[in-house]
C-alpha cells in the first residue's frame, strides 16, 4: 500500500469520523421521527442491527468526541422510541452496557449530559 504523507491520513481519520457522526445522527433522526407514533414498532427488526454497529464502534474504541456523543445519543434514542419492545435487546448488549458507562465517567460533560438521558431512557424502556 502507498504511503501517505500524514496531513493525507489526518484527513481520512477526519473524513471518517464526519461520516460516522453522519450516519448515527441519520438513525437518530429516524428513531425520533418514528417516536410516538403507531408506526414505531417497525424499526424493532433494525434495532439488532443498530446495535450491533454501536457495539463495533465501541470495540475499535476509534471515536472522536463528537462520535462518542452522537453514539450514545443514539443508544437512548433507541430505547426511548421502541421503549420496552427494545429494552432487553439493550440490556443483553455487554458493549453497549460498557460504552454507557465509560460515558457516564466522561471528563467531556456533552458527553455525560447525553449518557444520562440515554441511561435514563434506557431504564424507562427496560421497566416499561
Amino acid at each position: 500500500f502507498p504511503k501517505f504523507p500524514i496531513e493525507v491520513e489526518l484527513e481520512l481519520v477526519n473524513w471518517g469520523c464526519f461520516r460516522t457522526d453522519g450516519i448515527l445522527e441519520a438513525y437518530s433522526g429516524i428513531l425520533q421521527g418514528f417516536k410516538s407514533t403507531a408506526k414505531a414498532p417497525l424499526l424493532m427488526p433494525f434495532a439488532p442491527h443498530i446495535l450491533q454497529f454501536l457495539d463495533s464502534l465501541y470495540q475499535e474504541k476509534d471515536m472522536d468526541d463528537a462520535v462518542t456523543k452522537t453514539a450514545v445519543g443514539l443508544l437512548g434514542d433507541l430505547a426511548d422510541t421502541l421503549g420496552n419492545h427494545a429494552g432487553p435487546l439493550i440490556q443483553l448488549s455487554v458493549s453497549s452496557r460498557e460504552f454507557l458507562n465509560e460515558c457516564l465517567s466522561s471528563d467531556d460533560h456533552l458527553i455525560k449530559e447525553s449518557a444520562e438521558w440515554a441511561r435514563l431512557a434506557i431504564t424507562q424502556a427496560v421497566s416499561g
